[in-house]
């Protein structure tokens, strides 16, 4: 004849079946809530990061705006300086000319009266 278990093992396998499934279902959960955890931290740092460029890219462009204008200010001032060397040796000149046209106009006033 056959043995009849009291069905006592049958018991304890379904309930210790029962308890390895609970712990696995928490420990895959437990797993999620980690994987989830990663992306939300990559995606903050991604975040962070590009905030950042932003920043670097804003303060570029403000420098390179500061130093245009500085570069401006300067060729600004260098024609300002040439100009006025310009207009100094054009009134040398003019008074060069005024000079050797009064010394002509003496000799001729020295020949007129000596004559």
């Amino acid at each position: 004849m056959a043995r009849r278990g009291g069905g006592l093992r049958a018991v304890i396998k379904v309930a210790k079946a029962i308890d390895k499934a609970g712990k696995q279902a928490a420990r895959e959960a437990e797993r999620r809530q980690k994987a989830i955890a990663r992306e939300e931290a990559k995606a903050e740092r991604e975040y962070q990061k590009q905030l950042r460029e932003r920043e670097r890219d804003v303060l570029r462009q403000e420098k390179d705006r500061v130093s245009q204008a500085r570069q401006a200010e300067k060729l600004n001032t260098a024609q300002a300086k040439q100009q006025f060397k310009d207009s100094l040796i054009d009134a040398q000149e003019e008074y060069a000319e005024r000079c050797s046209e009064r010394a002509a106009l003496r000799k001729q006033f020295v020949n007129a009266v000596l004559r």
